[in-house]
Formats: C-alpha cells, sequence, structure tokens
C-alpha cells in the first residue's frame, strides 16, 4: 500500500490518499476532473487523472453546445444530470472502443435510479448519512461543477485563438515566404 496524491488544476491544492481505495472514492464522488494530476510516487511525477486506469474516467460528454468534456466517470456524469448541465441526450463516448450512444440508451444509465436524481439526492448510494454536512459536500461539488464549466468555456476561448493564430500564421507564411519572428 502506497500514498497516492492528487493535484487540483483550478486551484493547484494537493490532497493526499492514503490509498488508491480513497482515490477511488473521490472520484466516484466526482471529486476529479479530468484536468487533475495524480501521483504514486511521492510527487516526483504526475499524470493526469484519466490516465490512471483505476479511476475508469473513460468517458467523454458531448455537452450540449458540441465542446467534448472528459475523459470523465459515471459519477460526474450523474452529477452532471443533478444539477441540470446535462440531460438523458447528451451524445456520452466510451474511450475504450470509441463507441457514441446517447446516454439514455446506455445500460448503465438504464439500471441506475441516478438518473432521476435531483441535486438534494446527489449522494444516495455512496455510503454517506444524509446529515448537514453532505448539503456542504453538495454546495461545494456544485461549486466545483460551476468551476469546471468555466475552466471547459476558457479552453473553448483559448482553442479558438490558437486557430486564429493558427491561420493568420499561415496566411503570413503564403503571403511572404518566411516564418513570423
Amino acid at each position: 500500500m502506497h500514498t497516492w496524491y492528487l493535484l487540483k488544476a483550478s486551484d493547484k491544492e494537493v490532497y493526499e490518499a492514503k490509498d488508491l481505495e480513497t482515490l477511488r472514492g473521490w472520484a466516484a464522488d466526482a471529486k476529479i476532473s479530468p484536468l487533475d494530476k495524480i501521483s504514486s510516487d511521492n510527487r516526483m511525477s504526475w499524470q493526469r487523472a484519466p490516465m490512471i486506469a483505476e479511476l475508469q474516467m473513460d468517458l467523454l460528454v458531448q455537452m450540449p453546445d458540441n465542446y467534448l468534456y472528459g475523459p470523465t466517470n459515471v459519477a460526474t456524469i450523474q452529477e452532471f444530470m443533478a444539477t441540470g448541465e446535462i440531460d438523458e441526450n447528451v451524445r456520452i463516448i466510451n474511450c475504450l472502443d470509441n463507441k457514441e450512444s446517447r446516454l439514455a440508451d446506455l445500460s448503465w444509465f438504464q439500471a441506475s435510479p441516478h438518473h432521476i436524481r435531483s441535486a438534494a439526492t446527489t449522494f444516495i448510494g455512496t455510503g454517506r448519512s444524509d446529515d448537514k454536512s453532505n448539503m456542504g459536500d453538495a454546495m461545494q461539488l456544485s461549486r466545483i461543477a460551476t468551476l469546471e464549466k468555466q475552466v471547459m468555456e476558457l479552453q473553448r476561448v483559448v482553442d479558438e485563438w490558437q486557430q486564429a493564430y493558427q491561420g493568420l500564421r499561415q496566411q503570413f507564411v503564403e503571403s511572404t515566404g518566411r516564418e513570423p519572428m
């Protein structure tokens, strides 16, 4: 048994997980985003969270605006459902087999009560008792979801600027025959 570390992309905070089960629990509680990094070698090297196979972050969500979010896991998709960010009609792409499906058509969605959850019932089935600390957790997860959405929107803007730069660079090279300085 060795210690795992989670580096949150949103605030650069590092959290320590005493074992893999703790880390899996965080992923199951949708507390790990695709931009977060994980270390299992005492913070000598870091990998993006989706690269850790045990976290099962194998799903891409095609958001209503066609932006891809992920790779992520079932728990995060359930959080998006609970907060109303997506509905059962979004497209899910499984990175393991490259299959694309409507969320409502996936067997795990149909077999789970999670597709009818609301923000108030987000933690049903996670082994937590229904107390006021869970309400704080739900609010924190809602805040995290909001921040992750903002990160996605900012990433989209960065992507647009990068595409515009590439287009202008290409025009410059074509018209001058040389690379810009």
